[in-house]
This record gives C-alpha cells, sequence and structure tokens, in this order.
C-alpha cells in the first residue's frame, strides 16, 4: 500500500507543470527575505520566456517576449492572494511595481433630488461613510478631500479626518444639504462630469456620487436634451482619454429614498421607496487597479447590485488558459493541449464538436460577472458558439489558478485559428435600469428601481472609451484546431 502511495506521489508530481514550479518559486522567493530582488525576477522572467505552455502568454507581447509590466502586476497580485502583499519587488529598469499614493477627490452630488437619500439613518449614508472610511486607512490615499457638488462647488473641506469625513455624509440631513448651498434645482450631469473629470491627473484620483437623474426640465424636449446630453459627455470623455490613461469604476447600489422625487418636467413627487444612486471613481488606470486590487469596492457595506469597470485600451491582454482534455464533444488528443492546440480532432455522430477552456481573467480590470456574458465576446469564426461561467469548484487541481470556464462549440469544424476575444461594451443591466419617461413614477414600482435618462448617459462614457468604429479588444486568446 505504502508503495502504490508513493507511485501515486512520484506520478503527481512529475506531473506538474512549468507554470506551476513557476508559482512555486515566486512563493519560495518571496518568503525567503520578503522580497523578491532583481536576480531572483530576472530568473523568473527568464522561465516564463522560455516556456510555450499557453499560461504564460499573458505576460508576453505579440513578439514573444517578456512584457515587464504584465508580469510585474501578475506577480503584486499572485502574492497579494497568498497574504504575502508586503512583499517588495525588485525589477532594475522594468516599470515601478506600486503606485505612489494619490489624493482622492469626492464629490457628492447636492442637488434637491438628492435630498430624500438622506432623511434618517440609510444605506445611502452607511455604504458612503465606509467607502470613505475604508479610503482614508488604505495607504493609497494621500489626501482625502470632500465636496459637495452642483452647478458649482459649494462645500469644501481638504484633507479630512475621521470627524470631518462622518460630518460631511454621516450626520447629513436634508437640511444640511440646503444650507451647504449652491444652485440646488437642477442636475447638469454633463457640466458635474466635466468638473470632476478636470480634477484627474497622475495625482489625483475622483469619486462621484450622485443619483444621475437626467433634469430636462418641463421646457425642453427630453428627447433633444438626453442626446444633447450623451454626445457632451462623450466629447468630454474621449477628450480626457485622449490626455491621460484614463479608467473608471461605476457602481449601481440601492437606499432607501424618503422624499421629494423631481421627474423629467420637474414636478415633484412625493415618494417612498428603495431607489437607485451610483457611485463612479475616475482615475489613471493604474490608480483605479490599485483601488480594485485594495478590494474597496468589494467591503461596500450593503455590497452593490451591479459593477463596471471601463479602460483605455492599449494592447489587448493575452490572459492565462488551459485547454480541457474532459469533457469533450467529438474526440481530440491531448498531447499538444499545453501549447493551444487541438491534434486529431474529430466531430460526434451528429456533427458537433466541442471542448472547455480554463481561462484566468484575473488580470483584468474588470468584474468577474463581465466575463460571464457571451454577448462580451467575439469569436473570428461566427459559426463557434461559446458560454461562459465562474469556477465554483475551487478543490480540482485541474482548475487551479483560473477564474472562468468557457465551452465552446461548432457543427462546422474544420483546420483554422479560432481567436476567442472579450470586447469592451456597455453592459445589458444599463438598458434594465434606464428610464425614458418617469412621470408615474409614484405608481409604477418597477419604475422606482430605474433611472431617467441612465442609458444616455453610459452610452456617451462607453463610446468615448469603446468607439462603435473599433474592435475594442479587451483580451484575446488563440486555438489552433488540426483534424
Amino acid at each position: 500500500m505504502k508503495r502504490l502511495c508513493l507511485l501515486a506521489l512520484m506520478i503527481f508530481v512529475g506531473c506538474k507543470s512549468e507554470f506551476d514550479e513557476f508559482k512555486q518559486k515566486v512563493i519560495e522567493d518571496a518568503k525567503s527575505d520578503q522580497r523578491i530582488d532583481q536576480k531572483e525576477y530576472e530568473d523568473l522572467a527568464a522561465l516564463a520566456g522560455s516556456s510555450k505552455e499557453g499560461a504564460f502568454k499573458t505576460f508576453k507581447d505579440q513578439d514573444g517576449r517578456i512584457d515587464n509590466e504584465k508580469l510585474v502586476t501578475y506577480l503584486r497580485k499572485f502574492l497579494d492572494s497568498k497574504k504575502l502583499s508586503a512583499v517588495e519587488i525588485s525589477t532594475g529598469d522594468a516599470p515601478p511595481t506600486q503606485v505612489a499614493a494619490f489624493n482622492m477627490n469626492v464629490f457628492l452630488e447636492n442637488s434637491a433630488s438628492m435630498d430624500g437619500y438622506v432623511k434618517g439613518v440609510t444605506n445611502f449614508e452607511t455604504a458612503i461613510y465606509n467607502l470613505l472610511g475604508d479610503i482614508k486607512i488604505s495607504g493609497i490615499c494621500d489626501s482625502l478631500n470632500l465636496s459637495y457638488i452642483n452647478k458649482t462647488i459649494p462645500y469644501q473641506k481638504k484633507n479630512a479626518v475621521s470627524p470631518e469625513i462622518q460630518d460631511f455624509i454621516e450626520k447629513l440631513e436634508p437640511a444640511t444639504f440646503r444650507l451647504r448651498g449652491g444652485d440646488r434645482s437642477v442636475s447638469d450631469l454633463k457640466s458635474i462630469l466635466n468638473t470632476v473629470l478636470h480634477t484627474v491627473d497622475n495625482r489625483n484620483a475622483a469619486i462621484l456620487i450622485s443619483d444621475f437623474v437626467f433634469s430636462p426640465g418641463n421646457k425642453a424636449d427630453a428627447q433633444d436634451y438626453l442626446n444633447n446630453q450623451s454626445v457632451g459627455i462623450k466629447i468630454d470623455f474621449a477628450e480626457k482619454l485622449h490626455a491621460l490613461d484614463l479608467a473608471a469604476i461605476i457602481l449601481h447600489l440601492e437606499s432607501n429614498f424618503d422624499g421629494l422625487y423631481y421627474d423629467k418636467t420637474d414636478k415633484p413627487i412625493q415618494l417612498s421607496a428603495k431607489r437607485p444612486y451610483y457611485i463612479w471613481i475616475i482615475g489613471t488606470r493604474a490608480q483605479v487597479q490599485e483601488i480594485l486590487q485594495k478590494k474597496i469596492v468589494d467591503n461596500i457595506k450593503g455590497g452593490y447590485q451591479h459593477k463596471l469597470v471601463l479602460q483605455s485600451i492599449k494592447d489587448a491582454q493575452t490572459p492565462a488558459f488551459k485547454i480541457m482534455y474532459k469533457p469533450q464533444t467529438g474526440h481530440f488528443d491531448a498531447k499538444e493541449l499545453p501549447q493551444g492546440v487541438i491534434t486529431n480532432a474529430s466531430a460526434s455522430a451528429d456533427g458537433e464538436f466541442g471542448f472547455d477552456v480554463a481561462v484566468d481573467f484575473s488580470n483584468g480590470l474588470q468584474d468577474a460577472s463581465y466575463f460571464i456574458d457571451p454577448a462580451n465576446y467575439v469569436l473570428s469564426n461566427k459559426h463557434y458558439h461559446l458560454t461562459a461561467e465562474l469556477i465554483q469548484d475551487k478543490n480540482n487541481p485541474a482548475l487551479k489558478g483560473f477564474t472562468h470556464l468557457l465551452h465552446i462549440t461548432t457543427d462546422q469544424l474544420r483546420d483554422e485559428n479560432v481567436e476567442v476575444s472579450v470586447v469592451g461594451k456597455s453592459p445589458s443591466w444599463v438598458d434594465t435600469l434606464s428610464s425614458e419617461d418617469d412621470v408615474n413614477i409614484a405608481a409604477d414600482n418597477a419604475e422606482k428601481q430605474r433611472t431617467f435618462g441612465f442609458k444616455y448617459l453610459l452610452d456617451g462614457v462607453c463610446e468615448a472609451f469603446y468607439p462603435p468604429n473599433t474592435t475594442n479588444t479587451i483580451s484575446k486568446f488563440n486555438i489552433q484546431i488540426k483534424k
């Protein structure tokens, strides 16, 4: 029996992949002296560069050379997952491994439509207070600056300390909102977003908190107003993207609301209901990535309903992936799967061919749920179909290190390279949340969960990040199929 166990152990060890050995070396180097020095880093880069395993493609450029920035990003996230966040990485001439602390400028819209979110103790106040507190103690924030905003910025508190954060949000009531001033009559979202965007640079990120309900007023054509606002917002974001490597996190949350709601004609309607509101975090890609890695938004008290991450696209990432030998529809060999090649492929009796691919999307900025939606994928051959799921089985060694499982099928098998791309686009939940007409909100429970004009707002922003006339590929990988 002991001999059988020993033999099984030897077989298991002998099947260890180069990527597994790479990760083991990272842990050993890190634990030895709480740092990965330049020599250790160069050895890791050499190991990754020489391997033909698909998992290492995420660290390489199109010519197959190691991209130091991608490798450092992976190492940082991997070490964080192993509770080794304090480990230093020395890479010689490689890019810096950590973002310098930056200022966080917080803007809370205080137009009259927001009063209902701060009457009494609300989920809104609790979530924002929790968020600001976590940012303050995160170590990434140089100075936390708090402002109310409407047509102007009527109130500011620079480098806020704990009692000032509490006064800013937790103790807030509608009367305080009114006393803090400014023109609270309308929500000019285009103007507000433009003001916030102008504060963002390599030393400053911004948070904007609002219900994001457009205010056309009773003298404007609502449709024309929404279209014009959408175009204006797209232009403002596009100009910022030309000047800065911009990224944004958009969170959809819910809170109890008790107060006056102003519909598209500015008619006040008494409303007591759960209502959506939104937190936008805007900064450079490095700043946004640091916020995501610290899991600051994931720890918001009460949680969020949806999360969208937008990023400027330079080069598409190549995620680590692994073609699974089982299950399979039809038949193929296993011998070249580690190189991303399916050989001796044949369809089933009914003409179907299919396989699963485990992919690690953890290096991307998008929320994990983004990679579940088939609408966010493009396959080079339209006769291939894809579905996706989160990997739930954390005990399966074959799936270790991967986040998603893709199921790919076709009824037209042939020799070819199939490119699987993830593209940037506005998610389907935006349409569900958006309203075209809110005049009957008091009587319509479904309307209470929507935001007037929200689709126009997000369309403008998304088209700036992901122009309609471009491919907008965030990440991609290739699978070669040989019959």
